[in-house]
């Protein structure tokens, strides 16, 4: 099983495809979702486009490690930290430079690793994301601000695939059609694969901490970007798009009239494509960018 603890003492679960010569691609999913929510069609054609693509579970969702228990919620990290796991990651897998894709909280954690080592980053795939979460990007309840201090309620395998499958649709990209079917197999996956409500929880207390501004930090960095966005997303608005544009001197914009939150199996051409696209350039020899 590709289990590894980083220097931290966290052990993080993670799933590789292609060829480990060919340029590495680390995808990097949003608050709750585990490493399966990357579909294995979507991966195999990255691998067909000459990705090495490597997926881990975050911390305290999937098979990577549980943090707390049902008691004990509050999680003693932030995004920094989990930044620092796919820093761990890289290490354990001796990758220099990789191309980094973070949906959601994976593009606030491809964001840090960014900043914090862009040495070691080749370029960014920025995915329903900001860079910030100050007022002016959110749509939607985030909450007051404060930590979750109560346990999720737990659910049976039918109720819990009932929920999912609700929530899907709720993010669902409004002009493509919801399989609701394909949805129900996927909640059926994630609850059978592991079932762990109490992490979803300390992952949300831990984006809290954040850091919730990054656009400081941002400015200026100079790797190569896409960034991809739904003019109909239900939890990110559209203008972090334009906010990316304005901070990243090599970033290129993608917007999408009719998508939400999420990852439309129809436009799964395009979005390869062009982080191929992007990672060529990112891949160019110093000074041939």
């Amino acid at each position: 099983m590709p289990l590894f603890t980083t220097p931290a003492g966290v052990e993080v679960y993670y799933e590789t495809d292609g060829d480990p010569a060919h340029r590495a691609l680390v995808l990097l999913h949003g608050g709750g979702a585990q490493l399966i929510g990357w579909a294995d069609e979507f991966v195999a054609l990255l691998v067909k486009a000459g990705f090495f693509v490597v997926r881990p579970d975050n911390r305290d969702v999937g098979l990577s490690q549980q943090t707390g228990g049902p008691d004990e919620l509050s999680a003693g990290y932030d995004l920094n930290d989990m930044a620092d796991d796919v820093i761990a990651l890289l290490d354990h897998l001796g990758i220099e430079r990789a191309h980094l894709t973070g949906m959601s909280m994976g593009g606030f954690i491809a964001q840090l690793v960014a900043i914090h080592r862009p040495e070691r980053v080749a370029s960014l795939g920025l995915m329903s994301t900001s860079p910030s979460s100050a007022p002016e990007f959110l749509v939607g309840e985030h909450g007051d601000g404060q930590p979750v201090t109560a346990a999720p309620e737990l659910l049976d395998h039918d109720a819990y695939v009932t929920m999912f499958v609700g929530g899907q649709k709720h993010y669902q990209s409004p002009g493509f059609p919801f399989d609701a079917e394909e949805s129900a197999a996927l909640g059926s996956h994630y609850y059978r694969r592991i079932y762990r409500p109490d992490g979803l929880v300390r992952q949300w207390n831990a984006m809290l901490r954040g850091p919730l501004e990054r656009r400081e930090q941002l400015r200026g960095l100079n790797i190569p970007a896409v960034v991809i966005h739904g003019m109909r997303d239900q939890v990110l608005h559209h203008s972090a798009a334009t906010a990316f544009a304005e901070l990243l001197p090599q970033a290129e914009i993608h917007l999408y009239a009719q998508m939400g939150h999420d990852i439309p199996r129809q436009l799964w051409p395009e979005f390869v494509a062009v982080l191929s696209r992007t990672a060529d350039i990112g891949s160019a020899p110093a000074g041939a960018q």
